[in-house]
């Protein structure tokens, strides 16, 4: 057996062990954060009659807001649950699977337009990357690694194909066939089409006219066809919405798309630092501790500059290292659809959507070390694998870490409010856990830093008031739900608990006014608990109460 025979395996299996080092400690993890509403709490997934529903639901359930569609990923909730009875520790060996699957689809992509070396490099920063813990330890984050996975190795097999001409049906369904598991696994599969468009500006150096090749009109109208289908599926699941409800900066404080911008190039360093050098680690990232821009400043030109600069990097790169030009492009499109640039997410920054986009960091890694092997003299050579091996090491040690701190929902959100204690959601995340172990006294004071940091979030100021309900602090939730109701005025949240908290200061024509405006907002189950508090508010204030027509 020859060296090269052994050493294509060797460096797969190499990849493999640092993806499975970088997220194994995992393994005895519970069901931490999202994954308790989106699989714990959620009876949908918890058995297999009816799965096919799924693709008809919305991924978040309907109570919680009923955002998302990935259908794909529920059912892979559903099976897991049914094969291990609902234990946490099948989630997360499917995780550590998915995550080493994920790694040799980046190598075998990569391969496809780099030697073996800048490949590995590519597959082995990707393998160990500690921004990608966020998506490895927490279940849900099977979505993102099922679309690294599945865009990835449509990626491979087109750059493959294109080598020689026009793709051939057969190799055109798979990449087909790959960008419907993604979409139907996040929606940030979407991106694909534009992959396979930077592809062929960069990398790609057939110059056969595609615009006159039946095949390839018929491949890129099927790709339009596709990702047409599925907003259309998407917006009428969610009745006329494409995205999810904008996060509370956006959506409360009246921010303008100016503003939404400017605001983003002044968190664009931080993301950066996220992909390219990862030291600080966060689950959250909201104001305080994201600054919120008022108009246009001196202190966004960082974040423009990054910006600018990857677009004229990718442009200048091109000719020179079309790696590097596609990698950066690859960076740049992966991360649009989750930057708020071109409208308002659920998020300002979440570690996990880096996942994808960090697939364009490690080729360029990769493309620049493979450019110094191949040209470098010896001492450079032996500088760049001294480097690697000390950015693998540093990997593996900051994943590793990183994973306990995913191990349960008390350990994450006190590391969360240690991470970052000038994030109101950290602290109202906090106390959301501290309520829930009666630990009242604790999450009290982590409810009043929340709002003294950000007091515009109305749903925490609802969350909070239904604490302060359940305990029977009836002025302090009527303060906080009145608040909220001047800001969203149908909101149905929080209603039946403003009207019984009424009665119980004796306002009875107060409560009795508040569950007749209820009714209008309300689902059906919570109507027969409005009019029993208007028939007993009418006891009180000698009054009759009918069905068809209300006696005010």
């Amino acid at each position: 057996m020859t060296r090269r025979d052994w050493m294509g395996p060797a460096l797969i299996a190499s990849v493999a062990l640092l993806a499975l080092a970088a997220s194994i400690t995992s393994i005895g993890h519970d069901f931490t954060f999202d994954d308790r509403y989106v699989i714990l709490a959620n009876e949908h997934v918890h058995a297999l009659k009816g799965m096919w529903r799924l693709f008809g639901e919305t991924y978040w359930p309907r109570e919680l807001g009923g955002d998302g569609y990935r259908p794909l990923v529920m059912s892979l909730f559903t099976l897991q649950w049914v094969a291990g009875g609902g234990a946490p520790w099948v989630f997360h060996l499917v995780n550590i699977v998915l995550a080493v699957g994920a790694a040799l689809a980046v190598q075998w992509c990569a391969a496809a337009i780099l030697p073996p070396v800048g490949a590995w490099i590519a597959a082995a920063l990707f393998a160990v990357h500690p921004v990608h813990v966020e998506a490895t330890g927490n279940v849900v984050g099977q979505s993102e690694l099922l679309v690294a996975i599945c865009v990835c190795l449509a990626v491979g097999i087109y750059l493959r194909a294109r080598r020689t001409g026009p793709l051939r049906p057969r190799t055109a369904a798979a990449i087909l066939g790959l960008y419907v598991l993604g979409l139907l696994s996040k929606e940030h599969a979407i991106v694909l089409p534009l992959l396979l468009g930077a592809a062929e500006w960069t990398v790609i150096r057939d110059t056969t006219p595609l615009a006159r090749n039946r095949e390839m009109r018929l491949f890129a109208l099927l790709l339009v066809v596709i990702s047409a289908a599925f907003l259309l599926v998407v917006d009428r699941l969610h009745g006329g919405s494409l995205g999810f409800d904008p996060h509370p900066a956006f959506r409360y404080t009246q921010m303008s798309n100016l503003d939404r911008i400017a605001t983003m190039m002044l968190v664009m360093p931080r993301i950066a630092r996220l992909l390219v050098f990862p030291t600080h680690l966060s689950g959250d990232y909201s104001p305080p501790d994201v600054p919120l821009a008022n108009g246009l400043d001196v202190m966004q030109l960082p974040g423009v500059f990054i910006c600018l600069g990857v677009v004229l990097l990718a442009i200048a790169f091109r000719r020179k290292s079309p790696v590097v030009s596609f990698g950066l492009c690859w960076m740049t499109l992966a991360f649009l659809p989750v930057s708020n640039l071109l409208m308002p997410g659920g998020f300002i920054v979440a570690e996990r959507t880096l996942f994808l986009p960090s697939v364009g960091v490690v080729l360029v890694a990769g493309a620049i070390v493979a450019r110094v092997y191949e040209r470098g003299r010896r001492q450079e050579r032996w500088i760049a694998g001294a480097v690697t091996m000390v950015l693998l090491t540093l990997g593996v040690a900051r994943s590793i870490d990183r994973q306990r701190v995913w191990k349960n929902n008390s350990v994450f959100f006190d590391v969360l409010v240690q991470d970052v204690p000038n994030s109101y959601r950290a602290h109202f995340l906090r106390a959301r856990t501290l309520g829930a172990e009666n630990r009242l006294i604790e999450a009290e004071q982590e409810h009043r830093t929340a709002m003294r940091l950000f007091p515009y979030d109305v749903y925490m100021m609802l969350a909070i008031a239904a604490d302060y309900h359940r305990v029977g602090a009836c002025s302090l939730t009527n303060a906080l739900i009145q608040w909220s109701y001047v800001v969203v005025p149908q909101s149905a949240h929080g209603r039946y608990a403003y009207v019984e908290c009424l009665a119980h200061e004796h306002r009875w024509a107060d409560s009795r006014t508040e569950a007749l405006k209820a009714m209008a907002f309300v689902p059906d189950y919570g109507v027969r608990r409005l009019r029993r508090a208007v028939v007993r508010a009418d006891s009180v204030l000698g009054r009759g109460y009918k069905r068809r027509g209300h006696n005010p």
